[in-house]
């Protein structure tokens, strides 16, 4: 399939509030608000759709106890749901939240799993589906994922896959610890029994950390952590990972770590390389010097082990920490990025890292990796790392020095570590105030939209930002409004210039709110790619088509609004 990289520039809008704030910002010191209402708005999870756009998720204690709401956001940033977010689950819940997750699977509806104590005092796993309409196709209380009620089951995690299905897993903390597993049909039925399969270890392993992505014909890869002990001081500490059937059989099943030198506080993660198999990342202090390092494996498909055993490790730098790594896999390349913090033995100062990594395992940006932000006194909190083609978008959480102010930067790097975007670190938001969790995704036109907690008002609201793929903030050139005029039709302009080479605009006008959409054709009727799928303000807008990957030849453009149809032609020479 081609890709086409289209932004959509509002020339002509209505000026009303819900316009001003429903749009990206391209002010690091304004940012787009979600929510944020009296009350936490906390713990974000973010999942692309179709259109470009993305689901944003949250719990919400604006009504006294904590809730899950759901936003859903096209590509140019305007909300298609109420104001202030859908209502999934207000079910009672704990007074400590605990981690969940949330994806978009294959006809763009969201699958988010949580867990609440609607069954008593013990908080069990739920989930729901979620249309990109706002229908609740699982029921409005969702699907219950355990029969057992009394014991305490948190950390959920989903993936859809390959044949339409979807895989949950969180721990069963029996004694000692177990993993559970799940498989719902589409309509939410469950596949693999009343009650879920359970993995355990030995008669006084603890199991606990699951997480899970994608494989080839219906399977599945999962991560855990096994330890002995308390969780507080883990002795023996492994990590597994087992590649699970359709059926729940196992595939293969391998141990990613086995030197028993982890903290039991950190969350080890996975990651898909989007060709059916896994990367891994953790940290351990092996050499038992009391500094952690980070470390990365990779596991293909058939379950073959890409990086040395015990896995490559970031930098060697010596007497440093190397903490909270995030990676992420170019399959055009077959290389990983890879970002993380970088402390003195004291932890009193901190950088900013990255490192590139062979598809065998090699470190590619010297034995120490790359600094792309020199020690100093501000810490970082969370790091992202995103690809999208050949094109890699850094993000991290920084917590000012002396202060509770948090500021969020973005930078990209080449695959020669050059920094790019003008060669500096840029702000996505610098509002002062203090700033939790940080997520992020990243489209197949190379806009990167991240969302957070932010406690800029009150206790917490949910604020996000996208990244345009020249690093720019909003629109690729704005929003900039012309006039309050309200088009007086139903309008699809002629592109210009036509024929092109690379780029084209549209230019098209609708006379009132409404859900659109636009998209290109092949001269075989085949759509190459949808520009804007959703709800859009009245106004007249601009959209910029880069034709990069294009063969020469004819595309026709169409837009749609109800039973309103306008089709046009355009040509691409080389």
């Amino acid at each position: 399939m081609k890709l086409f990289c289209a932004v959509l520039i509002l020339l002509s809008p209505i000026l009303l509030s819900d316009i001003t704030y429903s749009q990206w910002s391209s002010d690091s010191t304004v940012n787009l608000n979600i929510s944020d209402l009296n009350g936490d708005q906390a713990l974000p999870k973010m999942s692309l759709t179709s259109d470009g756009g993305c689901y944003i998720s949250w719990f919400d204690n604006r009504n006294g106890s904590y809730a899950v709401y759901l936003q859903k956001l096209n590509q140019a940033g305007v909300k298609q749901f109420q104001t202030d977010g859908l209502l999934v689950s207000a079910n009672p819940q704990s007074t400590s939240l605990v981690d969940w997750d949330m994806i978009t699977d294959n006809q763009d509806n969201a699958i988010i799993v949580f867990t609440d104590t609607r069954n008593g005092s013990s908080i069990n796993p739920f989930a729901y589906k979620i249309s990109p309409a706002g229908d609740f196709l699982w029921g409005s209380n969702g699907v219950t994922l355990s029969t057992d009620v009394n014991t305490f089951q948190p950390n959920p995690k989903v993936i859809q896959t390959s044949d339409s299905n979807y895989v949950v897993t969180w721990v069963y903390s029996s004694s000692p610890n177990k993993i559970a597993f799940q498989k719902l049909s589409p309509s939410g039925t469950k596949l693999w029994g009343a009650d879920p399969v359970y993995v355990a270890g030995g008669v006084s392993e603890n199991y606990t950390y699951p997480s899970i992505v994608t494989s080839d014909n219906g399977s599945v890869i999962a991560l855990w952590a096994g330890y002995t002990g308390s969780f507080i001081n883990p002795g023996n500490y492994r990590l597994y990972s087992r590649k699970f059937s359709p059926s729940s059989s196992t595939v293969w099943q391998d141990t990613v770590y086995s030197l028993g030198r982890v903290t039991g506080f950190f969350v080890p993660k996975i990651f898909s390389d989007r060709n059916n198999g896994a990367l891994y990342v953790w940290q351990d202090d092996r050499n038992s010097v009391n500094l952690q390092s980070s470390f990365v494996q990779h596991i293909a498909s058939d379950g073959s082990i890409q990086f040395p055993l015990n896995g490559t490790e970031v930098s060697s730098a010596a007497g440093n920490n190397k903490f909270d790594a995030w990676a992420s896999y170019m399959p055009a390349t077959s290389e990983t990025f890879v970002i993380f913090k970088m402390t003195n033995s004291l932890q009193s100062q901190f950088a900013v890292y990255g490192q590139k990594i062979s598809l065998k395992g090699d470190r590619q940006w010297g034995f120490d990796g790359i600094a792309f932000q020199q020690f100093g006194q501000n810490s970082m909190e969370k790091l992202l790392c995103m690809v999208q083609d050949t094109l890699v978008v850094f993000a991290f959480n920084e917590s000012i020095f002396g202060s509770v102010n948090n500021q969020i930067k973005y930078f990209t790097a080449s695959r020669s570590a050059v920094i790019g975007w003008g060669g500096y670190i840029h702000f996505l938001s610098s509002v002062a105030g203090e700033k939790l969790k940080l997520v992020g995704v990243i489209n197949s036109n190379r806009m990167s939209m991240l969302a957070w907690s932010d406690r800029r008002i009150d206790g917490g609201g949910i604020y996000a930002q996208n990244i345009n793929s020249n690093g720019s903030l909003g629109n690729l050139t704005g929003i900039n409004p012309a006039g309050t005029e309200v088009p007086g039709g139903f309008k699809l302009e002629q592109n210009y210039p036509n024929p092109f080479n690379p780029e084209t605009k549209v230019v098209f006008s609708i006379p009132e709110n409404s859900f659109i959409s636009l998209n290109v054709f092949d001269v075989l009727g085949n759509k190459v790619k949808t520009i804007v799928n959703g709800k859009i303000n009245a106004g007249t807008y601009e959209v910029t088509i880069n034709g990069n990957d294009l063969t020469s030849g004819v595309y026709f453009y169409r837009l749609i609004s109800g039973k309103t149809e306008i089709t046009r032609k355009m040509l691409l020479i080389r």
